[in-house]
C-alpha cells in the first residue's frame, strides 16, 4: 500500500513539470513577439525596402484617350523596381503582390506619343507607406486611332517551277484574305498583301507549303513597317498545281464513208496539224493522236470548209495553249467535178432483212444522184458504174418504210454521192419461209 502511494506522488510530480516546461515555451514566444514589436516601435521606426517585379497595369477604360478613339500601339507588360518607405511593422513583409502600378493617361487627348508617369500605391490602405522612386519612372507609348481592313493576299514564289515536261497551272492561297488592324493613316498605305515563299522546288505533281512571310507593300511596291499592325493570321498555305504538258496529232475524221472508198485519195488540209495543251492527267502521254469531229461525205462539195472547235476535242480539265480556238479542214477540189445521174431500182441491194420476213423495194428510179470525183474520172462515168444497198439491220416492224440508200461505185474508189438519198422499202412476214431464214429480198 505504501508503495502505491509513492509510485502516484511521484507520477504528480512529472506531470506538473511538463505543464511548467510547456508553459515556459509560450510565454517565450509571447515575449518575443512583444520585444520585436516594442523595438520596431522604438528603435527601428520607419525602414526602406526595394520591391522588384511589380507589374504595371494599363487601361484607358473610361478616359479621354478612349472617348477620343485613341488605342495603344504594339504596348507589351512590363514591371518596375519600386522603393518605399513605412513602419517596419507595416512594409516590413512587403512584396510585388502588395503594390499596385499604374500609368497615368490624363494627358492623352490625341494621336501621338506621350511619356507617362507610373503611379503606384500599397494595396493596403491602411498602411502608411511612402514611394520613393520607381524605376523606370515613366513609360512612352504611341496612341493613334485604330481601324480593319480585310485585303486579298497574292503569292510570290520565285523559286518555285515545273520539271520539263510539266507546267505550273496555277498558284493559290489558303486562306485568301487576311484582316490587319492598325492605325488607320498607316492602313490607307497598304497596297498589296504578299505571302512569300522563297524554298526552291521543281515540281512534277501538286504540292502545298507553308508560309509566315506575310508582307505588306505600298503603291510603289516599297516594303511597309507591320510594327503597328496586327494581323489576322500567322501562316498561309500556298497549293501549288502542275499540269503535264501534251502535244496532240490531229487528224480528220470522215462518215458515211462509201464502200471500197480510198481516204487518202481525198486532196485535205488542216490548218493546224498540231496542238499544245496542258492536262491535269499528269500520267498521260507527251504526244496524243486525236481526230476532229467527223465530217459526213455527203456534205463534201467545192468550197466548203468544216470547222472543228478545239474544246469540243479536249478531255475534261484539258486547257489549249496554242492560241487558235478553230481547226478547219479544207478541200482542194479544184480538178474535181460533178454529175447527177438516175439510179434504177435494179441496182439497189437490200442487206440484213430481219429474220422470218421479206424486203422490196417501192421505187423505180432513185433520181438526182449527184456524184463528186476528180475531173478524168467523171468524164468516163456513167449511172451503170454505180450501185447502193439498204441496210435494214435497225427495221423490226413490218410495213412500208423510207430508209436511207448507201450509194457507191465499186469500179471507182475515189469518187462520191453528195446529199443523201432515200428509198421506199416495203417489209412483209415471209410466208414462203417460216422457218425463219433471211432474205436478201
Amino acid at each position: 500500500m505504501e508503495k502505491a502511494i509513492t509510485k502516484i506522488k511521484l507520477f504528480k510530480r512529472g506531470l506538473k513539470g511538463e505543464l511548467s516546461d510547456f508553459m515556459l515555451k509560450i510565454i517565450s514566444i509571447i515575449i518575443a513577439v512583444i520585444i520585436w514589436f516594442a523595438m520596431s516601435i522604438t528603435k527601428y521606426p520607419t525602414v526602406k525596402r526595394t520591391i522588384i517585379g511589380v507589374p504595371v497595369n494599363f487601361s484607358i477604360s473610361g478616359t479621354t484617350a478612349e472617348s477620343k478613339g485613341l488605342s495603344a500601339l504594339s504596348y507589351k507588360d512590363f514591371t518596375v523596381e519600386v522603393e518605399i518607405q513605412g513602419m517596419n511593422y507595416e512594409i516590413g513583409t512587403y512584396d510585388a503582390d502588395d503594390l499596385i502600378a499604374t500609368i497615368n493617361t490624363d494627358e492623352v487627348t490625341k494621336e501621338g506619343t506621350y511619356k507617362l508617369d507610373i503611379d503606384v500605391k500599397s494595396k493596403h490602405t491602411a498602411d502608411k507607406c511612402t514611394i520613393i522612386s520607381v524605376n523606370p519612372p515613366t513609360k512612352e507609348i504611341k496612341f493613334d486611332r485604330l481601324d480593319t481592313v480585310k485585303m486579298p493576299m497574292t503569292v510570290s514564289a520565285p523559286n518555285v517551277s515545273a520539271q520539263e515536261g510539266f507546267t505550273l497551272k496555277e498558284t493559290s492561297l489558303t486562306p485568301s484574305e487576311i484582316e490587319i488592324s492598325g492605325p488607320e493613316k498607316e492602313l490607307e498605305r497598304i497596297d498589296k498583301v504578299v505571302a512569300e515563299y522563297t524554298g526552291q522546288l521543281t515540281l512534277d505533281d501538286d504540292m502545298t507549303v507553308s508560309t509566315d512571310s506575310i508582307i505588306l507593300y505600298d503603291a510603289d511596291s516599297n516594303r511597309l513597317d507591320t510594327s503597328n499592325c496586327t494581323m489576322s493570321l500567322s501562316t498561309v498555305d500556298i497549293s501549288f498545281v502542275v499540269y503535264k504538258k501534251v502535244t496532240m496529232n490531229l487528224a480528220a475524221s470522215f462518215l458515211n464513208v462509201p464502200d471500197g472508198f480510198d481516204l487518202d485519195s481525198l486532196p485535205y488540209s488542216l490548218s493546224t496539224k498540231t496542238l499544245q495543251v496542258i492536262t491535269p492527267q499528269l500520267d498521260a502521254q507527251s504526244t496524243e493522236d486525236v481526230q476532229l469531229n467527223p465530217i459526213s461525205m455527203y456534205e463534201i462539195t467545192k468550197g466548203k470548209v468544216f470547222k472543228t472547235e478545239i474544246d469540243s476535242i479536249l478531255s475534261n480539265g484539258e486547257i489549249n495553249q496554242s492560241g487558235d480556238d478553230m481547226v478547219e479542214v479544207d478541200f482542194d477540189l479544184t480538178d474535181y467535178s460533178q454529175k447527177t445521174f438516175t439510179l434504177k431500182a435494179s441496182k439497189i441491194e437490200i442487206r440484213n432483212v430481219p429474220e422470218g420476213k421479206k424486203a422490196s423495194i417501192d421505187n423505180e428510179l432513185i433520181s438526182n444522184v449527184t456524184i463528186i470525183g476528180p475531173s478524168k474520172v467523171m468524164e468516163n462515168l456513167k449511172a451503170s458504174d454505180l450501185t447502193a444497198y439498204i441496210d435494214l439491220s435497225d427495221a423490226e416492224a413490218t410495213g412500208s418504210i423510207s430508209h436511207e440508200l448507201i450509194i457507191y461505185c465499186k469500179s471507182r474508189n475515189n469518187v462520191w454521192n453528195i446529199g443523201t438519198h432515200e428509198a421506199v422499202v416495203t417489209i412483209s412476214e415471209n410466208a414462203a419461209n417460216p422457218s425463219g431464214s433471211p432474205s436478201d429480198g
